[in-house]
């Protein structure tokens, strides 16, 4: 079974294609990686497969997300789709968050939707909130729930938005540069977190991100992209340890070069 299959996906906004051809699928509770430094079309792809790209934009090719098409879909057929089969976490929380809208309350909005979807009682939304919190090894959830996103560490925002995304129960979590924006610490802590989350919950994972040894710890499968091309996909330890293409090659040196550079600080 496949529960995402990406095919030929094409995305322009000009004469020239910024993601070309792009092909590549997920099974459920597979964990595929997307890399490629800045401007290789990784996040244009996730917005594809959720249906979020600029109207400016033409798409073409196949996107079929839990049986259903993507590419041509309306806004109603994709919202009711979002959530569902699946949920998007941010690199910059900051800015995925409101800003004058307190923790809880933008956790508890996906939560009510699918209660109310599934036909569940709104009443243990409160109490269903706090576990989620707790899920997300959040400290005094009933604080945070009460914070608004600037009286909380950037490591807990990251936090509240992975909970925000595993609110629906998606069948694809979307991790798009999640870490990025944290110290190494924190960053670790997320990783293992997400790890957890994802083999605990049965998610199948699309992890996107520049940093190869990321991306490493947490997916199986590596799709390789530069200028909007795949130039090479492959299990992580064959991309890892035997790149082919020249451009995974100087990806998988200088992750080395800066393990070793961090080493040596130490």
């Amino acid at each position: 079974m496949t529960l995402l299959s990406v095919e030929g996906l094409t995305i322009s906004a000009g004469a020239s294609p910024l993601v070309s051809n792009l092909s590549f699928s997920v099974a459920p509770g597979g964990r595929m990686g997307l890399i490629g430094e800045s401007g290789s079309g990784k996040s244009l792809t996730a917005l594809a497969i959720t249906g979020l790209l600029p109207r400016t934009m033409r798409v073409s090719g196949s996107i079929v997300l839990g049986g259903h098409q993507v590419v041509g879909a309306g806004e109603k057929t994709l919202a009711r789709q979002r959530g569902v089969s699946s949920a998007v976490i941010f690199q910059e929380p900051m800015t995925a968050l409101d800003p004058l809208m307190r923790l809880g309350r933008q956790v508890e909005e996906p939560l009510r939707r699918r209660y109310r979807r599934q036909g569940l009682e709104l009443q243990t939304v409160e109490r269903d909130l706090l576990e989620l919190l707790e899920r997300v090894a959040l400290p005094n959830p009933e604080r945070i729930a009460r914070a608004y996103p600037h009286e909380v560490s950037g490591g807990q925002r990251q936090r509240v938005a992975i909970a925000m995304a595993l609110a629906c129960r998606p069948q694809l979590l979307i991790a798009d540069e999640p870490t990025t924006a944290l110290d190494v610490t924190t960053q670790a802590e997320v990783l293992l977190l997400l790890d957890e989350l994802v083999r605990d919950l049965g998610m199948a994972l699309l992890f996107i991100s520049h940093d190869l040894a990321v991306v490493g710890s947490v997916v199986d499968e590596v799709t390789v992209l530069r200028q909007g091309v795949a130039v090479e996909q492959g299990p992580v330890s064959q991309i890892l340890h035997h790149p082919a293409h020249p451009y995974t090659q100087t990806l998988v040196h200088a992750a080395r070069a800066f393990d070793d550079a961090l080493r040596g600080a130490r």
